[in-house]
């Protein structure tokens, strides 16, 4: 199939489906979502009411504090972490929505019972997907860092995603009310 699309070229609409997933580009992109209207399905994948004026379907997910998980930090290394509460009503966590989308498609490689499934799995794949910080950075920044920057704005501190933008006792703080400032000082 070939490689696919960079975050600029789908945000810049050169996508034909795009799925969102806990992200909301009227925030999250300096492309906004002019860009991703151009496509011809959006599916959108969050735990709040989020891309309803350009999302086809809605998924409702669980945030990552109703899940069990694990990441690769900044310093390249796995770390995991347990479910804080069970998810809200009928949500479920974005991986079993995942596996479930794969299952109804037909793809292979999506059968897992739990995160600790698809962990294990990642560690039997270790040497393959070890290659992943590899990635020709180079290209996609040189194609794409006069189009990323031009459009960047200031941005306040608790803006930054969807749970922190949806907190009020984080908007209500000093750094919250300063935050503008702080931004904008930060691109001068």
């Amino acid at each position: 199939a070939g490689p696919g699309l960079n975050a600029a070229q789908i945000l810049g609409g050169k996508a034909k489906a795009v799925f969102l997933f806990n992200n909301e580009p009227e925030f999250d992109s300096a492309y906004g979502t002019a860009g991703i209207n151009a496509s011809e399905m959006i599916v959108s994948l969050s735990p709040f009411k989020a891309n309803m004026a350009v999302a086809d379907v809605l998924l409702p997910i669980a945030p990552f504090t109703e899940t069990s998980g694990s990441f690769v930090n900044a310093e390249g290394l796995l770390q995991s972490f347990h479910a804080v509460v069970k998810p809200l009503g009928d949500t479920r966590p974005a991986w079993k929505v995942l596996r479930v989308l794969a299952n109804v498609l037909g793809l292979q490689g999506f059968d897992f019972d739990s995160t600790e499934d698809v962990l294990k799995a990642i560690e039997l794949n270790r040497e393959r997907l070890s290659n992943a910080s590899e990635v020709t950075i180079h290209s996609v920044a040189t194609n794409s860092i006069n189009t990323l920057t031009h459009g960047l704005k200031s941005v306040k501190i608790y803006d930054l995603d969807g749970l922190v933008r949806r907190s009020a006792s984080l908007q209500r703080t000093a750094d919250a009310k300063r935050g503008s400032s702080l931004a904008e000082e930060a691109l001068a």
